[in-house]
C-alpha cells in the first residue's frame, strides 16, 4: 500500500517500466496480446447509477442511461489524459474527443419536446437561447455552451478549415466541463431537483 509521496514516485516508476515491458513483449509476440491487458483502476469511473443521480431532470429513461454511459466514457478519456504522460497530438485528440462528447451530451439534454422552443425542431443554438430567455441558464453558461458547440462541430473533419496541430489544450477540457456542469445544474434546478 502506498503511504506517502516517495512511495508513490517509486510505484509509478515501477509500474511505468512494467507497462513498457509488457507493451514491448506483446508487440514482439502479438498472439499474446490478450495476456498483455492491464487492469484499469477500479473505482475511478463512477457507476452509471451514481452519474444518473445528477441527471434527474432527464425524463426519458433511455436517454438518461445513454447520457450516463457517455459520461463514463468521458471519465475513461480523463484518466488517459490526466493519469498518463501521453502528450502531443495523441493527447490533443483525446481532449478533442472528450470536448466533442460533452458537446453531444449537452445537445441531447437540452431537448424537452413538451416545452415550447425546446423540441427537436429547434437547433442547439436556439434551444440554449430559449433556456437563457427562461432564466434556466445565465449569460456565462450560454457563452460556454456557444463555445462548446463550436468545438463540438469540429468533429466533422470535412468542415475543419485548419490543421488540428497544437489546437486542443487541457484548458479546453476544463472549459467544456464547466459548460456541461453549468447546464446540468441549471436544468436540475429548473425541473425542481437539488444537486446530489
Amino acid at each position: 500500500m502506498i503511504e506517502n509521496d516517495e512511495q508513490l514516485k517509486v510505484a509509478v516508476s515501477q509500474a511505468s517500466s512494467l507497462v513498457q515491458e509488457i507493451s514491448d513483449y506483446v508487440k514482439a509476440n502479438p498472439r499474446q496480446d490478450f495476456y498483455g491487458r492491464i487492469r484499469f483502476p477500479r473505482g475511478f469511473i463512477k457507476t452509471a447509477p451514481e452519474i444518473r443521480r445528477n441527471l434527474r431532470f432527464i425524463e426519458n429513461e433511455t436517454l438518461k442511461r445513454n447520457v450516463s454511459y457517455a459520461l463514463m466514457t468521458h471519465e475513461v478519456l480523463r484518466w488517459n489524459v490526466f493519469h498518463t504522460d501521453l502528450a502531443g497530438q495523441a493527447q490533443e485528440m483525446l481532449i478533442k474527443e472528450a470536448v466533442c462528447l460533452l458537446g453531444n451530451v449537452c445537445e441531447s439534454i437540452t431537448i424537452f419536446p413538451a416545452e415550447h422552443g425546446l423540441g427537436r425542431g429547434s437547433g442547439f443554438k436556439k434551444r440554449t437561447e430559449r433556456l437563457r430567455a427562461m432564466d434556466v441558464i445565465d449569460d456565462r453558461c450560454l457563452r460556454l455552451l456557444e463555445w462548446l458547440w463550436g468545438k463540438r462541430n469540429q468533429e466533422h473533419l470535412y468542415d475543419v478549415p485548419f490543421l488540428e496541430w497544437n489546437h486542443y489544450e487541457k484548458k479546453d477540457w476544463y472549459k467544456s466541463v464547466r459548460a456541461f456542469r453549468s447546464l446540468r445544474d441549471g436544468l436540475n434546478e429548473w425541473r425542481g431537483f437539488a444537486a446530489a
